[in-house]
C-alpha cells in the first residue's frame, strides 16, 4: 500500500509540474503576441519653415483624384500634422472614415476647410509613400 500511495503522489508531482509548464508557455506565447504591434510606419520633414509628421497603419485607400480618404483597414489609421494643425483618420465601427481635427472630437462630415487640408494632406502622403516605394530608391 505504501508503494502504491508513493507512486501516486509522485504521479501527480509529475503531473503538476507539467501543468505548470504548459501554464507557463501559454502565459509566454500570450505575451509575446499582445506585444507585437502592427507595421506602421513614420515619416518625419523639418525644415526651417514647415515640420511635417505622417503617421499610419492598416491599409489606406485614397480616391482617384488624390483628394480625400476613402478607406482604412479596420484597426489601421493615419495621423497628419503640419506646422501644430492636424487630423487623426481612422474606420468607425461602420466602416465608415471618422476624422478628428486638432484633438476637437470625432467628425463625420467635414466643412470647406477641412476638406481643403485633407486633399494637401493626402497629396503630400502620396507624394512620400512614392518616395518610399523600392523602384524610386535605386
Amino acid at each position: 500500500m505504501f508503494i502504491f500511495d508513493s507512486l501516486i503522489q509522485t504521479n501527480r508531482r509529475t503531473m503538476n509540474k507539467k501543468i505548470q509548464i504548459i501554464a507557463l508557455v501559454l502565459v509566454m506565447l500570450s505575451a509575446i503576441t499582445a506585444c507585437l504591434p502592427g507595421k506602421s510606419t513614420t515619416i518625419v520633414n523639418k525644415t526651417d519653415n514647415l515640420t511635417q509628421k505622417i503617421k499610419y497603419s492598416g491599409k489606406i485607400v485614397f480616391t482617384l483624384d488624390k483628394t480625400a480618404i476613402e478607406h482604412i483597414s479596420d484597426g489601421g489609421y493615419l495621423e497628419f500634422e503640419e506646422n501644430g494643425e492636424g487630423f487623426t483618420a481612422s474606420s468607425d465601427s461602420h466602416g465608415k472614415v471618422a476624422y478628428e481635427f486638432n484633438n476637437d472630437g470625432k467628425v463625420n462630415e467635414l466643412n470647406e476647410g477641412q476638406k481643403q487640408f485633407l486633399a494637401h494632406a493626402v497629396n503630400i502622403i502620396v507624394k512620400e509613400q512614392q518616395k518610399l516605394k523600392p523602384e524610386n530608391n535605386q
